[in-house]
């Protein structure tokens, strides 16, 4: 009996400790006599300092990649092996958000900042490590109407950015129509006993994509696969743009067109071997896909009038061929071919002389670049994750008074990964 004693004053006095410290604990918790207020406030502030989740009526999604290469270059006197960020798509946060106004409209932004090391398109064969700081790619708010479209204003896409980019093959991590971001774009052609000219691959190319700006931009809902964009700003610049993308019986198709007017006589994408020039163009594109097979075929051109007199017109078409389909267990793979030709750069103007290089004698009457190559790209679906590799030629023809200019072709094989996060 006296153990039964023993035993229910313990419990007793557990019980009663137990209840001390609970009492004691919810008197600490009890900031302002409302429990449920207490956790609001905490949870608010956890929210507020937790950037992956945004705030409480704007979401935040954090996005982006790295895609880095190496690749061996021959320019027909010297070679060598560059490792470089992958210029066609570089590695880059992104950060994006929205917030639902009504059933109709919404509100949202787009920040994206690109993080490139030695950029292959700026290396050169004296300078494998071009200084390249953080970039701002985009930076813009939008307000958007299920009905009316998208109004777009800040660092942000022109109506025509990428329209000659589309390609439904899965190429285009490791390479894209617009070669002037491709590995090399800033050699020198060299003419022969070790003297290098003026003229630079990326001169020839031009500028190939209309990429990004200070604008206004709109765009119009999807109507049956079409949407319409346009886009003003810098000091002139505008254009429109028609895009279509759908699919039927397999075929799967993306394409856009579009007109570019750049009136910003100077700025930097406008001029030509330091002429500046004001411009107008049309370009576009389009990217067939048959699912069933995994063939496709991807076309891109540009025509492009300068309003300098002397200065003839640009012509530039890319083609692109491959197969597209799952051979692997680890993802689909790409093997393809690219053709292009760049016409008219250089016509009418007058090269200076390059250190000890080559003088062209007067006008030049003919600039063309021809290049073409070979590819593979595998996707690695578990890791958001993609292998290529690729060569690619460039030759180039370049005539003045004198008649034409002696320069050898250039060959670059390339290799890398881009990964997703």
């Amino acid at each position: 009996m006296i153990g039964g004693l023993m035993k229910r004053t313990s419990l007793i006095a557990i019980a009663a400790a137990a209840a001390a410290v609970f009492s004691t604990n919810a008197s600490a918790a009890d900031l302002g006599g409302d429990c449920c207020a207490d956790l609001e406030e905490r949870i608010a502030e956890l929210e507020a300092t937790t950037a992956r989740k945004g705030n409480r009526k704007v979401s935040l999604e954090i996005s982006g990649q790295v895609n880095e290469l190496v690749y061996f270059w021959d320019d027909g006197f010297e070679s060598n092996v560059y490792q470089a960020s992958n210029s066609f798509s570089s590695s880059r946060f992104r950060f994006k958000g929205n917030a639902k106004i009504n059933s109709e409209w919404s509100a949202g932004y787009y920040i994206e900042i690109d993080f490139e090391g030695a950029i292959a398109a700026s290396q050169t064969q004296a300078n494998d490590d071009p200084a390249r700081q953080p970039r701002l790619r985009h930076s813009a708010w939008y307000l958007k109407s299920s009905r009316l479209g998208t109004l777009w204003m800040g660092q942000y896409s022109h109506a025509t950015d990428d329209i000659v980019l589309y390609a439904n093959g899965g190429t285009s991590p490791a390479t894209a129509s617009n070669l002037n971001s491709s590995p090399g774009t800033n050699f020198s052609l060299h003419s022969g006993g070790g003297i290098y000219t003026n003229i630079q691959l990326g001169d020839l190319w031009q500028f190939l994509d209309t990429d990004r700006g200070n604008i206004i931009r709109y765009d119009s809902p999807s109507i049956a696969g079409f949407v319409i964009s346009a886009a003003w700003g810098e000091d002139d610049v505008w254009d429109v743009a028609l895009r279509y993308a759908g699919e039927f019986n397999g075929v799967k198709i993306a394409a856009g067109i579009g007109y570019y007017e750049n009136n910003e006589n100077g700025f930097a994408g406008s001029y030509i071997a330091g002429i500046p020039s004001d411009f107008d163009e049309i370009r576009g594109s389009i990217s067939v896909l048959h699912e069933p097979t995994g063939l496709f075929v991807d076309f891109a051109g540009i025509h492009r009038e300068f309003d300098v007199a002397a200065k003839g017109d640009f012509n530039y078409w890319y083609l692109r061929g491959g197969i597209y389909r799952k051979f692997v267990a680890l993802g689909k793979t790409s093997l393809y071919a690219e053709y292009s030709e760049a016409t008219g750069a250089l016509d009418g103007l007058v090269a200076a002389p390059f250190g000890g290089g080559v003088v062209v004698a007067g006008v030049i009457t003919q600039s063309d670049l021809t290049s073409y190559g070979l590819g593979i790209s595998q996707n690695i679906d578990a890791a958001a994750m993609q292998l290529y590799l690729g060569w690619r030629h460039m030759e180039a023809d370049v005539v003045d008074a004198l008649g034409t200019i002696p320069t050898d072709d250039i060959d670059i094989v390339y290799t890398g990964a881009v990964i997703k996060f």
